[in-house]
């Protein structure tokens, strides 16, 4: 349970670092409704960054703004290796393996909003799917079965562009982590089995962009949140347990152990080869600190660094590369702490309505 907890985790942080990302970026368009391809905003921010001075830096605000709903769909898969495939220690870590990931999301920009003469706003709400293999080819065997999940995700981002460079986003990200190799095996009345975990997340982050004199583009981020988890007993959700575990008592606690609050800070450095392809090395450091359940009291720091490329193959279709590095260290024994080396390649569909 704690390896899956902790894989769950470290999914969701890695694609909360994305969808802000990708939340950010967008708030700089007007008008809004362009594909979602990242490629798209670097070739935009360049254009931006080249145009001249303004008084309100590269975020040009336009005079009519809109309320027209721009709805967008991505479909895309990705290959991935990881040199710690359940997240553990050294001592009791797997040997690299790899993961095989297929999503579907919808992206529905709720139009541009003037506030005053200087500030911009431009909602979005997001809904995916994803689903992932662990250990596709079967190195080994089944073991890592119980780790194959569904994530759902809704995600609503109010961004906030403001003068000189800075935008501020707030919103709430709504996660539900499922099982689905149980789907079926639950009794009628206890389909929740299948559910691992569901969390609500309210946030708020800062960006600051640096536009560069050669075209380069720098983004320093800073963020805090508190996810509110909840999620079956143990006793419900680990059907497979020894009766030693579950005779003991631990397994009545629900398994909220993901509540709490989280701090983060995030650089990126944005380098535009061609108007196809772009290079961003990262940089990323979360803390958080846990409130409720077994996990009270612990504190746990996530380091992040990371290379991705991405090339636009044509206005549909868009390839990426990335590799990161990602190191968790805690405040206490029971804190499971990892290093792994994620890398892989993503291809993905976009149309926009």
């Amino acid at each position: 349970m704690k390896y899956i907890l902790t894989y769950i985790l470290v999914s969701v942080f890695s694609f909360t670092l994305q969808v802000f990302g990708d939340a950010n970026s967008s708030a700089t368009k007007a008008p809004a409704g362009g594909a979602a391809l990242p490629s798209d905003f670097f070739a935009d921010a360049l254009a931006k960054a080249k145009a001249g001075d303004d008084a309100m830096g590269t975020q040009r605000l336009v005079d009519v703004k809109s309320t027209e709903l721009t709805p967008s769909l991505s479909l895309s898969s990705s290959y991935k290796y990881t040199s710690n495939p359940n997240k553990s220690t050294s001592s009791d870590k797997l040997e690299d393996g790899t993961t095989f990931d297929l999503s579907l999301m919808m992206m529905m920009g709720l139009g541009e909003y003037g506030i005053g003469d200087d500030i911009l706003s431009a909602p979005s709400l997001m809904l995916m799917h994803l689903r992932t293999y662990n250990d596709p080819v079967q190195d080994f065997g089944h073991e890592l079965r119980g780790l194959d999940m569904d994530i759902q995700i809704v995600g609503l981002t109010i961004p906030f562009v403001l003068p000189n460079d800075y935008t501020l986003s707030v919103g709430n990200t709504y996660v539900r982590a499922i099982n689905f190799r149980n789907n079926g095996n639950s009794s009628a009345h206890h389909f929740k089995g299948d559910v691992l975990m569901y969390s609500n997340t309210p946030s708020v982050s800062l960006t600051k962009t640096i536009p560069l004199e050669n075209g380069d583009i720098l983004t320093a981020t800073g963020g805090l949140s508190y996810a509110m988890s909840n999620g079956d007993k143990l006793s419900e959700t680990l059907k497979t347990t020894t009766s030693a575990l579950l005779d003991s008592g631990l397994t009545d606690t629900p398994a909220n152990l993901q509540t709490g609050a989280s701090y983060s800070i995030n650089m990126s450095y944005i380098k535009p080869v061609s108007d196809k392809l772009t290079f961003t090395p990262s940089l990323s450091v979360s803390k958080m600190y846990y409130k409720k359940g077994g996990n009270s009291g612990k504190a746990d720091v996530t380091y992040v660094a990371g290379l991705s490329s991405s090339y636009a193959i044509n206005d549909w279709l868009n390839l990426t590369g990335a590799a990161n590095y990602t190191a968790k260290d805690g405040n206490r024994a029971d804190v499971i702490e990892f290093r792994d080396f994620p890398s892989g390649f993503s291809l993905a569909v976009n149309h926009s309505f």
